[in-house]
C-alpha cells in the first residue's frame, strides 16, 4: 500500500481526535476546567461547590497563590447580585501564611456551556488583603495552600 496516500488521512484523523479532546466537556458539576481539584467544602447552603487545584499552589516564603474553583448547583436559586450569572468561578488567590491574610487577584467566570462571561484581574491596591476568618471557607483554603491549621 503506498504510504503517501495514507498519511493524509492519518494526518486528519489524528487533527480530528486532538480537537476533540481539547473541547470543554459539561458535567453536572459544570464545565470541565483543567487541575488537579480537591473538594473543601460547600457555600450558600450546599448551592455552591468549591475545590483547590493542588497543581496550583506556589509558594514563595509566606505569600502563597492558587486557584480555587467554585462550582454553583443550582444557578436559579442563585443570588448572583452585581455579577454575571455564571456556572463555574476559577479564581487566583494570595494569601500570606504568616499575617493570616489574602486576596483575589484574578477571576473568571464561565456559563455552563464553559463560555467566558467574565475575565478580571485585581492589584493589591484595588483589592485589599483580608483576615482569614476561622469557621468558613477560607480558612479551609488557607490550611491547603499553607499546609498547616489556621
Amino acid at each position: 500500500m503506498n504510504t503517501y496516500r495514507l498519511f493524509p488521512r492519518f494526518a486528519a484523523a489524528s487533527l480530528v481526535l486532538l480537537m476533540a479532546a481539547c473541547t470543554t466537556v459539561n458535567s453536572p458539576t459544570g464545565p470541565s476546567v483543567s487541575g488537579n481539584w480537591s473538594s473543601i467544602g460547600t457555600v450558600a447552603n450546599g448551592n455552591i461547590k468549591v475545590a483547590v487545584d493542588k497543581n496550583s499552589i506556589r509558594k514563595n516564603g509566606n505569600l502563597v497563590t492558587f486557584r480555587d474553583r467554585k462550582v454553583v448547583v443550582k444557578p436559579g436559586s442563585h443570588n448572583y447580585g452585581n455579577t454575571p450569572k455564571y456556572k463555574t468561578a476559577i479564581g487566583t488567590w494570595e494569601i500570606h501564611c504568616t499575617n493570616k491574610t489574602y486576596r483575589l487577584t484574578a477571576l473568571q467566570l464561565l456559563d455552563e456551556k464553559g463560555t467566558v462571561v467574565a475575565n478580571e484581574t485585581y492589584t493589591a491596591a484595588g483589592l485589599r488583603p483580608m483576615s482569614v476568618q476561622g469557621g468558613t471557607i477560607t480558612e479551609k483554603q488557607f490550611e491547603t495552600a499553607c499546609g498547616k491549621k489556621l
